[in-house]
C-alpha cells in the first residue's frame, strides 16, 4: 500500500493554514530532493507527490513516510520547530519539540502582559486577557494533538515492526523520530505504548537498568483507577519480572511474580497474560534450583503460549530436560523446530559437558542456515569455539583472547556481577583446560571475591556458578588455607543443593 493511500489526513491538517504550512515545508524539501525521489522513498506515486505540492490535502501516512524515507524531523514537518533533518537534531537539543508549548505560553502570558498589574486598576482586563491566552493555548494543544496523533501512531507501528525484525539500527533512527513526536502529543494511550516499545528496545539493546526503569513506570501506569487488577496490568507486571530476571535479580523477580499471581486471582488464570506469567515463574524456579517444580509450571503453561513466547518457552523446556538428565544432548538437537534460543542453551550445555564431539555438533546446529533467529547473545558460540580449540589443540591458549573479545563486544560485555561471574568462570575453565593451573586459580579466586561481594538479590546463572565451583574442586583438592577450605565447602553445598533439586547434569562434578 502506498503512503498516500494508507491513512486519511488527520483532522488538524484539514485546516487550510496548517495544510499550507506543511506544504510550504514540503516544497522546501524539493530543493534537495526531486519529486520522483520523494515518491520513491515514501512509496508514493509521483503524481500524488505533485498533487500535494500543488494544493491537494496531505495525508498523515505521507507525513510518516517522509519521516521514514527522508529522515525528516516530524516536529519540523508539522509545526516548523527544530531542524528539517533528524540527523541535525543533537541530543542536547532534543527537548526542542517539548518546549514548544511552554514557549508559546511564555510569549502570550509574559510578553503581552505584566502579572504585577493584577493588583492595579486594570486587573479585570488583565485577567480577561490571561483567560483568552489560556483558551488560545488549549486550542493550540488540541491542534497539535490532532496533527501529531495519527503520525505518532503510525511511527510507533513502524518502530515496533523494526524491533520485531531485530533491526536495531533502523529502530534507533525511528525511535529518535518518535521521541520528537511524543513531545507534541498528549495522548495517554500512545504515550504508554511508547514507553512499552522503548522498554522493548532497551531489552534488545541489553540495557538492563534502563529496561527495568521503563518497565517499573509502565507497571505503575497500568494499574487501573478502579482498583481492579486487569490483564494489561498482569502483562506489565510480567514484563517487570522479565526485566528483573535479565538483571539476575531472581529473588525479587520471584516475589513480584507471586504477588502478581495473587492479584490476578482465580479469574485471572484465564488470561493469556497469566499463562505467560506462569511460564516465567517456572523459569525463575528452575534458575533458583527447583528444577522439577519449575518444569511443571513451564509444561502447564506452554500449550497456551503462541508466537515468540512459545518458541522461547520450548527452548527453555529443552534446556531444563537436559539439566534434569531426561534427554541426551544429541537427541535434544534432533527434536522439534530449530531456533537460536535452543542453540544458545545447547551450546551452554555442551560447554559444561566439555566433550569435543558435542561441541562440534552444537556449533554445527547453531550455525545451520535453517536455524530461526529468536535472540542472539554471542557469548556461548564464542565460548564453545574457544573451548573446542583448547581441547583439540592442547598447546593453544584461548582464555585471554576469549576474555578480551567478550569485554570488547557491546553484546557480551558484562552488565552486572552475575555476568562477571559467568565470564570469569568460563575463563577459568579455559585456563584449566589448557593446563595453566596458576592462571585458573587466580581467575577462580577473583570469581570467589565477586560472589562474596555480590548483592544478595543477584544470582549468577546455575551453570555459570557450577562451572566456577567445579574449578574450585579441581584446583583445591589440597586446600592451602582457610579461604580455600571454605570455598570447597561452599562448592559441595552448591552441588548437593542443586542435584537434590533435580540437576542430574551436575552429578559428575562431585564424582570427579
Amino acid at each position: 500500500m502506498s503512503a498516500d493511500q494508507s491513512l486519511p489526513a488527520p483532522a488538524g491538517v484539514e485546516d487550510q493554514s496548517d495544510d499550507a504550512s506543511i506544504r510550504e515545508r514540503l516544497n522546501s524539501l524539493l530543493s534537495e530532493h526531486s519529486q520522483s525521489e520523494i515518491a520513491r522513498k515514501t512509496g508514493s506515486l509521483v503524481a500524488s507527490v505533485n498533487r500535494y505540492v500543488h494544493g491537494a490535502r496531505i495525508p498523515a501516512a505521507f507525513c510518516a513516510a517522509l519521516v521514514r524515507g527522508l529522515n525528516v524531523n516530524p516536529s519540523w514537518l508539522l509545526v516548523g520547530e527544530g531542524a528539517p533533518s533528524l540527523a541535525d537534531v543533537p541530543a542536547d537539543t532534543a527537548k526542542l519539540g517539548g518546549n514548544l508549548l511552554a514557549l508559546v505560553e511564555a510569549m502570550s502570558a509574559v510578553a503581552r502582559m505584566r502579572l504585577g498589574s493584577l493588583t492595579g486598576k486594570h486587573h479585570l482586563k488583565v485577567l480577561r486577557e490571561l483567560n483568552d491566552a489560556l483558551v488560545a493555548h488549549e486550542r493550540l494543544r488540541e491542534k497539535l494533538n490532532e496533527q501529531s496523533r495519527p503520525l505518532f501512531a503510525e511511527m510507533l507501528r513502524d518502530l515496533q515492526a523494526a524491533l520485531d525484525k531485530r533491526d536495531l539500527a533502523r529502530a534507533g533512527e525511528l525511535r529518535k523520530a518518535v521521541e520528537q513526536l511524543s513531545r507534541l502529543c498528549d495522548d495517554e494511550d500512545l504515550e504508554r505504548d511508547f514507553y512499552r516499545v522503548q522498554a522493548y528496545h532497551e531489552f534488545q539493546l541489553k540495557n538492563s537498568s534502563r529496561f527495568l526503569q521503563l518497565q517499573r513506570k509502565l507497571f505503575l501506569r497500568s494499574l487501573p483507577n478502579d482498583n481492579l487488577f486487569d490483564e494489561r496490568a498482569c502483562d506489565e507486571a510480567r514484563r517487570l519480572v522479565v526485566a528483573l530476571v535479565q538483571m539476575n535479580r531472581l529473588h525479587e523477580a520471584l516475589r513480584v511474580c507471586r504477588a502478581t499471581r495473587n492479584l490476578a486471582g482465580k479469574a485471572g488464570r484465564r488470561w493469556a497474560a497469566f499463562a505467560r506469567l506462569e511460564n516465567t515463574h517456572g523459569v525463575i524456579l528452575v534458575e533458583l534450583g527447583h528444577l522439577y517444580k519449575g518444569m511443571a509450571l513451564v509444561q502447564r503453561s506452554l500449550p497456551r503460549l503462541t508466537g515468540m513466547y512459545r518458541k522461547v518457552s520450548e527452548a527453555a523446556l529443552a534446556k531444563q530436560m537436559l539439566w534434569a538428565g531426561l534427554v541426551r544432548l544429541e537427541d535434544a538437537m534432533a527434536m522439534s523446530e530449530r531456533n537460536d534460543a535452543k542453540a544458545e542453551h545447547f551450546l551452554q550445555t555442551a560447554c559444561w559437558l566439555s566433550e569435543p564431539r558435542l561441541l562440534e555438533a552444537t556449533l554445527a546446529y547453531a550455525e545451520a542456515r535453517d536455524v530461526e533467529p529468536v535472540w542472539r547473545d554471542g557469548f556461548f558460540p564464542r565460548y564453545a569455539r574457544s573451548l573446542l580449540k583448547q581441547l583439540t589443540h592442547p598447546g593453544s591458549e584461548e582464555a585471554a583472547a576469549f576474555e578480551a573479545a567478550m569485554q570488547a563486544s557491546p553484546k557480551t560485555a558484562p552488565r552486572d556481577e552475575g555476568d562477571w561471574v559467568r565470564l570469569g568462570a568460563s575463563v577459568a575453565h579455559l585456563y584449566l583446560a589448557a593446563g595453566l593451573r596458576e592462571h585458573a586459580l587466580a581467575q577462580t579466586l577473583e570469581v570467589d571475591r565477586r560472589l562474596k561481594s555480590m548483592d544478595p538479590e543477584v544470582n549468577p546463572e546455575p551453570l555459570a556458578a557450577a562451572t566456577h565451583y567445579r574449578c574450585v574442586l579441581a584446583l583445591m583438592s589440597s586446600p592451602t588455607d582457610a579461604r580455600q577450605k571454605g570455598m570447597i565447602q561452599q562448592a559441595r553445598r552448591f552441588f548437593t543443593r542443586y542435584i537434590r533439586g533435580g540437576y542430574a547434569i551436575l552429578e559428575s562434578a562431585l564424582k570427579s
